[in-house]
């Protein structure tokens, strides 16, 4: 970099972790902060730098940005703080809880100027980036039905429904495909545990051209599903993230006919040059910050994805 960045960190807990490390590679880590002691302390010696108190990080003025990594219901707080002050501004996903207060802090990003980019972070993962390449290079022709299936044996959130903490990775990338806002959205829910919204989700949008979108997040499955695939009229690409890079992507030139048979062709591996999405999804943000630009994910995108997710909870 051809001037000096220093970016703080806020939470660094298992994916804050991630984050420090990418941020210190690059050479724009600052400080940290998190209210774990013990956590930060451990940064603090890895990394040979300070931890402040979070009044010291927002009045600093040598510090030039704020990465959020904190829980999900402090983002809105910790952000309007940050901007306040006049810092460019990283926040994990989810953006916010609600829509009003993601509406905020689009607003006051925009009043003054800054930065403010959410972690929708497989808009930076490089089976994502050629997927969407190959759709608009016409390589399935139409599409005509997304399929996004996030499931896991996972951590279940107190504070945030398994809409907020997975759903949120694919409603953005259906909009990054879609480019509009769904027209119509049906809901099927489950509620098992003591969180205040459900711990599993079936979702289906509907789109003004007719492409239809089906999610499926689950924290409660027993087994592990990272997939989403894009079927359209020339067959159908499929992205899993569970599998080894040679294949991550499929083309399945495979299609149903007018006559409702199926015209069945061999699968093929895409080729994929390997990447972190995390430390592509940050250089962005690094980059973004020195050229003023708006990032790929930034607050408007972030907005859109919230309003699907205020259009979900309305339904449940």
């Amino acid at each position: 970099m051809i001037r000096e960045l220093n970016i703080a960190l806020i939470g660094c807990g298992k994916w804050g972790k991630n984050i420090a490390r990418n941020l210190h590679q690059m050479g724009s880590l600052a400080c940290i902060y998190d209210s774990n002691i013990k956590l930060s302390e451990k940064l603090s010696y890895d990394y040979s730098l300070p931890t402040l108190e979070l009044n010291k990080i927002f009045k600093d003025q040598s510090i030039n940005a704020i990465v959020i990594a904190s829980p999900a219901i402090t983002h809105k707080d910790m952000a309007i703080e940050a901007l306040k002050n006049d810092k460019d501004v990283f926040i994990e996903k989810p953006f916010c809880l609600s829509l009003p207060d993601a509406l905020k802090l689009s607003e006051l990003a925009t009043n003054k100027n800054r930065v403010l980019m959410v972690g929708h972070l497989l808009n930076y993962h490089n089976v994502f980036i050629e997927m969407k390449k190959l759709i608009k290079n016409g390589k399935i022709g139409t599409p005509k039905n997304i399929r996004a299936n996030r499931l896991a044996f996972g951590a279940v959130r107190s504070q945030e429904s398994v809409v907020y903490d997975l759903s949120a990775h694919d409603i953005s990338m259906i909009l990054s495909i879609t480019e509009e806002l769904p027209i119509e959205v049906k809901v099927q829910s489950i509620h098992h545990n003591n969180n205040i919204g459900p711990d599993a989700i079936s979702v289906k949008l509907s789109f003004s051209k007719g492409l239809t979108a089906l999610i499926n997040s689950d924290w409660m499955c027993p087994y592990k599903e990272h997939k989403f695939s894009v079927i359209g009229t020339k067959g159908s690409l499929i992205f899993d993230d569970t599998k080894a890079w040679s294949e991550k992507l499929l083309y399945n030139p495979s299609i149903i006919t007018s006559k409702n048979s199926i015209m069945s062709a061999p699968i093929e591996k895409i080729e994929i040059q390997e990447n972190e999405p995390l430390k592509s999804e940050l250089k962005e943000f690094i980059d973004c910050i020195y050229s003023r630009k708006s990032p790929l994910t930034d607050h408007k995108e972030a907005v859109k994805v919230q309003t699907v997710m205020d259009m979900i909870d309305k339904k449940i």
